[in-house]
């Protein structure tokens, strides 16, 4: 039996032809991998673009530590990422004592552009922190695995169209469900919010639950999520009341008062300060089932 190799480095690249189509495909010029590679510890990669790349470069840490250098040299540790700008000269390279597991992607595209502004780093160049997601490497390995079945445009499209997706788990400022902690007392909150969704759960009811001080609590919030504690409830209750106009036939009425309102009016006021729109036009103008 022949023992299939460990891969420890590995590279892939878009060919020019390929990239050509992806440029005039409808589908596939807005955004595209040019090229995609991982290292590990025991393989650590090392990157030079002395005269800068023409994509935008995707340098993601995923455990140990290392640095680039695009004028001055700045450390990059675990679950840090960074995002090189195009034709910006650059190197990378490993700590010597606790190397990274380092994953890279070059990217371009109509809207990458955009992506970097929506994902970059500040002015100085400073990596940015995010949650060690488990699906992060699940849709990287993903990605790459289709790609690697470039000869089919579909599996290009398929592996572009997923990129979107691993890129947003770089920008994910709420919470991770899976870490405990501040984390953790975020995610047991909002399963308490959605079982007492038929109540006023007030800030001082929260804290109790959770046996923490109503003032922290909302600190916390307001750091994880951008929201108050009563805001992402409202919220909550407004996505349950409008579940309920488009799926069944309640009242109005009825509906407020299953979503813990004292009146009619008060709740109308929140579903509008939520969804932009008062229950009654939600229901009656874009989301009401018809018969056929």
């Amino acid at each position: 039996m022949i023992n299939a190799p460990t891969f420890q480095q590995t590279n892939w690249i878009l060919p020019p032809q390929l990239q050509k189509k992806l440029e005039k495909h409808p589908l596939g010029k807005n955004l595209y991998i040019t090229e995609m590679g991982f290292s590990t510890e025991n393989s650590p990669r090392s990157l030079s673009q002395p005269k800068g790349s023409p994509h935008y470069s995707l340098l993601y840490c995923a455990h140990g530590k290392g640095w680039y250098d695009a004028g001055r040299r700045i450390p990059i540790k675990t679950n840090q990422f960074v995002i090189i700008p195009k034709k910006m000269p650059f190197s990378a390279g490993a700590d010597a004592r606790d190397p990274w597991r380092l994953y890279t992607i070059q990217f371009n595209g109509l809207l990458a552009d955009e992506i970097y502004s929506y994902l970059s780093t500040d002015k100085k160049g400073a990596p940015r922190t995010v949650p060690p997601l488990v699906g992060r490497i699940a849709q990287f390995d993903d990605i790459h695995h289709h790609l690697d079945l470039m000869n089919n445009i579909e599996n290009l499209l398929y592996a572009n169209f997923r990129f979107y997706s691993f890129l947003g788990t770089f920008r994910l400022t709420v919470f991770n469900y899976m870490k405990k902690g501040a984390d953790n007392i975020i995610e047991r909150s909002i399963l308490i919010m959605k079982q007492h969704l038929h109540t006023q759960l007030t800030l001082a009811d929260l804290a109790r639950e959770t046996q923490l001080s109503a003032s922290y609590l909302s600190a916390l919030f307001k750091e994880k999520t951008k929201y108050s504690p009563i805001q992402l409830f409202t919220s909550l209750k407004i996505q349950k009341a409008s579940q309920l106009l488009k799926e069944t036939k309640l009242s109005i009425k009825q509906i407020a008062q299953d979503m813990g309102y004292t009146d009619q009016y008060s709740f109308s006021r929140s579903f509008k300060l939520v969804m932009g729109t008062s229950p009654k036009q939600f229901r009656e103008e874009r989301y009401l089932r018809r018969p056929l």
